[in-house]
C-alpha cells in the first residue's frame, strides 16, 4: 500500500513486474511520453509547482526518514528496481520504496535528478550516515555498493566474496549483465511492444542477441553441472565421461549450479529479474535454455526472492 507521500513500505504489496510491462505497454498506446517530456522540459519551473510533482518534492523535502535504512526509488514495472529490492532482502536490510510515475515526468524533475543525473531508475539512498546523505545510482553501482557495506559492517557477506579473485569473476558476470543481458532485452521489448512504428529487423537483432547472451550462461551453468556431477558422482564418473551413461541420469542434474564458486552471488542474482519478463519476448527459457531456467527456478525459490518480487 502507498501512503500519502507516495512511499511503498517493505512489506506491501508491489505490481506483479510482468503485469506492469503489460500495464505499460497499454499507456504507452494512450500517451505520447516525447510530448509529455518536451512540456516538462519547456514549462519546468510551473510544473515543479504543480500538484502532478507535489509528492515527490514532499517526500525530499520532508518525508525522507533520517538515520534509519535505505529508501529505493524505482518503477511498478521495472525490472532493475525489482533487482535492487532482491539484493536488499537477501541482505535482510531494511528499506522502503518510492514507486515514479513516468507519465507525469516525475523521473524528470530537479529532485530526482539531484539523485540521479541519468533521470532513471532505480536509484537509492542509504539515510544511514550521519555527515550527509548517500546516493547512489545505476543498478550494478548499488549492488556493489551494498555488498561491500554489508562486508564492512559484519566481516562477510553471503553473496559477495573476500576474495579477489573470486570478486573478479563475479564482477565479470555482474557487468555482463548490466551491459549486455538486461540492455538487450530492454531493447528487443521497446521495438516490439512502445516504439511508434514496426521495425522487425530491430526486433530481431534484438532478440537474437538476448538468445546469444542465454547462450554463454547456458554453456558456463553446463561446464558447472557436469563438474559438479563429476565430483559428486565420483563412482559413475568414468561412465559419464565415456559417454556410456547422460550425465541427466545423475541424481545430482538437477541439484543447484552458480556462476561463481558453490554458493549464490550477485553474479547470479543480477539476472534473475530479467529472466522474469524474457518471455515477453518470446524466449522460452526451459524449452531452449533448461540449464538457465533451472538456475532461475531455483533462484525465485529463495525467500528472500520471493518478498522483494511480492514487495513484501
Amino acid at each position: 500500500m502507498q501512503n500519502s507521500s507516495g512511499n511503498t513500505s517493505h512489506n506491501a504489496p508491489i505490481s506483479n513486474l510482468s503485469a506492469g510491462l503489460r500495464n505499460q505497454q497499454q499507456q504507452q498506446q494512450q500517451l505520447n511520453h516525447s510530448s509529455i517530456q518536451n512540456q516538462y522540459e519547456q514549462e519546468t519551473n510551473q510544473k515543479l509547482d504543480s500538484d502532478s510533482v507535489t509528492r515527490l518534492k514532499q517526500f525530499f523535502q520532508n518525508d525522507s526518514p533520517t538515520n534509519e535504512g535505505y529508501t529505493l526509488i524505482s518503477h511498478r514495472s521495472a525490472p532493475n528496481g525489482f533487482k535492487i529490492a532482491i539484493i536488499l532482502s537477501e541482505l535482510n536490510y531494511n528499506f522502503s520504496t518510492i514507486l515514479l510515475d513516468f507519465n507525469k515526468g516525475e523521473q524528470r524533475t530537479p529532485e530526482f535528478l539531484a539523485i540521479n543525473p541519468n533521470g532513471r531508475v532505480p536509484a537509492l539512498i542509504d539515510h544511514s550516515c550521519q555527515d550527509q546523505q548517500v546516493s547512489i545510482w545505476e543498478s550494478g553501482a548499488i549492488i556493489l555498493y551494498l555488498v561491500n557495506k554489508k562486508l564492512k559492517e559484519e566481516g562477510s557477506c553471503l553473496i559477495w566474496s573476500d576474495n579477489i579473485i573470486e570478486q573478479s569473476q563475479i564482477l565479470s558476470w555482474l557487468f555482463f549483465q548490466t551491459s549486455g543481458h538486461s540492455p538487450m532485452i530492454g531493447q528487443a521489448l521497446h521495438f516490439k511492444y512502445f516504439h511508434s512504428t514496426s521495425v522487425p529487423s530491430a526486433i530481431d537483432r534484438y532478440i537474437d542477441e538476448v538468445r546469444r547472451v542465454y547462450g554463454v550462461l547456458e554453456m558456463a551453468l553446463a561446464e558447472r553441472r557436469e563438474a559438479i556431477i563429476m565430483e559428486m558422482d565420483a563412482e559413475n564418473a568414468a561412465s559419464y565421461s565415456a559417454g556410456l551413461t547422460p550425465l541427466s541420469e545423475s541424481r545430482y542434474f538437477e541439484y543447484p549450479v552458480w556462476l561463481v564458486g558453490d554458493k549464490v552471488t550477485i553474479a547470479d542474482l543480477c539476472f534473475v529479474t530479467w529472466n522474469y519478463v524474457v518471455d515477453r519476448i518470446g524466449i522460452d527459457l526451459k524449452a531452449e535454455f533448461p540449464e538457465v531456467y533451472k538456475w532461475t527456478k531455483h533462484m525465485m525459490r529463495r525467500p528472500a526472492v520471493i518478498r522483494a518480487l511480492k514487495g513484501s
